[in-house]
């Protein structure tokens, strides 16, 4: 793996690092999404699958976003991953907030298995060496059903619980895609979790909307019948994959 350094970077969140002046950099791409970032006539380009470093910290780059403002391109986002359906629908099985979760800050993906459980809710976060991570180290090993904690490398801490007995039916019909049989007092958590509106995406998906339907038949020219509006959990992004995170 190789790593990219004096760059002009600002950390957003548990998976991106923004990458400002845009217009310094060339793309190349395939199958239209962006696999490399170039300055002409220098040595610098960013690739997806290797890793740039700020301050003292490396990050792994897996996917590369534009960030537009106004309709122009205003930015780079450099991400280890896109958040997925387990941080949107498992996640809130274990309780607590987004707040308390410190989903805004060092939070990178919840996952449904782990190579060691297959049936789990394993939690990964970015590392901090700062007081406040270490108590919330210590506030998660104390949660009900904490199984274990590993340190992926030396910027990611994965937390391992067992999935509570008041979700586990619920779980199960997020694991197998059956997002409108979740159970009806999980799916206003699910919500209420992320503040959604129960008009909205997620929403549309938990209690199969008609109009949401309707759209995505018109969209892919199929008879959805009493499909599901959502596709079913994909395992390759479900299911921790410590090669897919790790910066070593």
């Amino acid at each position: 793996m190789f790593e990219v350094t004096g760059l002009s970077l600002t950390p957003i969140d548990g998976r991106t690092v923004r990458l400002h002046r845009p217009a310094d950099y060339r793309e190349e791409t395939k199958e239209g999404e962006i696999i490399r970032l170039y300055k002409e006539g220098t040595p610098i380009e960013i690739v997806v699958g290797g890793s740039i470093k700020y301050k003292d910290a490396r990050h792994r780059v897996n996917v590369i976003q534009r960030g537009t403002r106004k309709g122009q391109l205003a930015c780079y986002d450099l991400k280890c991953a896109v958040l997925n359906s387990s941080s949107i629908f498992a996640l809130p099985f274990l309780g607590g907030s987004k707040k308390y979760m410190l989903w805004d800050s060092l939070f990178v993906n919840a996952f449904i298995s782990t190579e060691e459980y297959d049936e789990c809710i394993a939690l990964l976060y970015r590392y901090s060496g700062d007081v406040l991570f270490s108590k919330f180290e210590k506030a998660m090993c104390a949660m009900p059903n904490f199984i274990k904690m590993d340190d992926v490398d030396h910027y990611h801490v994965l937390f391992i619980f067992k999935v509570p007995d008041s979700a586990k039916d619920s779980y199960q019909k997020f694991r197998e895609g059956r997002y409108s049989e979740i159970d009806g007092i999980w799916k206003l958590m699910i919500l209420n979790y992320h503040d959604f509106d129960p008009a909205g995406q997620t929403g549309k998906i938990l209690y199969k909307d008609a109009k949401l339907k309707a759209e995505l038949e018109t969209k892919l020219d199929i008879e959805l019948g009493d499909s599901e509006l959502h596709s079913i959990p994909d395992m390759k992004y479900e299911r921790f994959n410590k090669e897919y995170y790790s910066t070593l």
